[in-house]
């Protein structure tokens, strides 16, 4: 937190009055089963950034990113989208649909700074935009309740800044806990709270998550351009499927080629409906504390990917291949958390030291220097400082 207030009081002379942090998420499993609304497994990640707001005499509103050394501004008069500010349109959309709905604002000072503000645009718009959201409800007093304030955050990320946005990324950072994970069931869009039962506490399994360290941009495009795809290709299998929830289509009827898809499409939508089903599975082996079945569903979620959807590069390869071969080591798998080539592996305590031993050799093969940290469920979004008048 000290480093927000250094970057607020650098920029404008003054203290923030509010300061919000907010956490990342980690999709363990599921990454993609927003397609057929099937079932995901969300926890919040230790990468954060910090929203701080104070106010101004004026009708402007000034930007500044202790992280990226960038600032904007822009009127309360004159609320618009500009592809030139970027980050700062994240929070200009919350501003505006709020000044929409009859919020008059004075003007403000705004600080964001942390190191999630290197992660991909979906994190960062929706981590941003909560972080603001939140902070005006407190400066403010609008006393917006937990569901307005997603209205807000998804309407602003959505309509005035064309973002991919899922509700479930900012119902995890609302209420991510130490230790566990949330099992989304995203045709209901419900959740379960669950022990995330391979941290450091456990007796004998553990989850690292490894950074490749890969150019952020690596598989950006490539995931993009996929989701595409998905969107087409599920558009034609509800054609196909005009009653009923589409996550509970029938596999057997892609694999046997009884549904006329095109060949992409059919691996696509057996892929993610493989993905959807194996998630629900996994949640209660993780109840079950059961590490080697769920290392199991990681391995298939992980050839899937590769395989099916096509999702992955020479390093996130390496990196899970290495895994398999590492006695102890139980499945590796890559999770979405916003930072490009990032594997979930699951194996023995003891088994820990033999795979962070291959990174070296990955390091002197790709040229990156992969970091590493155990999983361990992150908190949730709060407001960590109110200057009280």
């Amino acid at each position: 937190m000290e480093n927000i207030i250094s970057h607020h009081k650098k920029e404008y002379e003054e203290s923030p009055l509010v300061i919000v942090e907010v956490p990342g998420t980690c999709t363990l499993l599921g990454s993609y089963a927003d397609a057929c609304k099937g079932w995901s497994i969300l926890g919040t990640d230790v990468a954060t950034l910090f929203v701080g707001i104070s106010k101004r005499d004026d009708q402007l509103v000034r930007l500044a990113n202790g992280t990226l050394n960038d600032r904007k501004r822009f009127s309360l008069s004159n609320i618009k989208f500009r592809k030139e500010d970027r980050w700062g349109n994240y929070i200009k959309g919350v501003i505006g649909i709020l000044a929409n709905e009859g919020v008059v604002f004075p003007g403000m000072n705004v600080t964001v700074e942390g190191p999630l503000l290197l992660s991909d645009n979906q994190m960062v718009s929706s981590a941003i935009a909560l972080g603001v959201c939140m902070a005006l409800n407190t400066l403010m007093d609008l006393e917006m309740s937990i569901s307005t304030m997603i209205r807000i955050i998804y309407q602003a990320n959505t309509s005035f800044n064309n973002e991919l946005c899922k509700i479930s990324d900012l119902l995890a950072m609302l209420n991510g806990q130490q230790g566990k994970v949330l099992f989304f069931d995203l045709q209901h869009l419900t959740f379960q709270e669950l022990d995330f039962p391979f941290t450091d506490q456990s007796e004998e399994y553990v989850a690292l998550i490894i950074d490749s360290k890969i150019s952020p941009n690596a598989m950006r495009e490539e995931i993009a351009a996929k989701r595409r795809a998905i969107e087409s290709a599920f558009i034609k299998l509800r054609e196909l499927k005009p009653g009923g929830f589409i996550r509970d289509f029938p596999e057997g009827d892609l694999s046997a080629r009884i549904v006329p898809l095109d060949e992409e499409a059919r691996h696509i939508c057996e892929y993610i409906l493989m993905e959807s089903r194996l998630t629900f599975d996994a949640a209660s082996l993780m109840n079950h504390k059961d590490a080697t079945m769920f290392g199991k569903i990681m391995v298939r979620v992980q050839t899937g990917l590769r395989d099916l959807l096509e999702v992955s590069c020479p390093e996130v390869d390496w990196l899970t291949k290495r895994s398999s071969e590492i006695s102890g080591s139980l499945g590796a798998v890559l999770v979405s958390n916003g930072f490009s080539g990032n594997v979930m592996v699951l194996l023995s305590k003891q088994a820990v030291p033999s795979y962070i031993d291959r990174l070296e050799e990955y390091e002197h093969i790709f040229g990156f220097h992969p970091q590493w940290y155990i999983y361990e469920g992150g908190g949730s979004a709060r407001v960590v400082f109110q200057e009280h008048t």
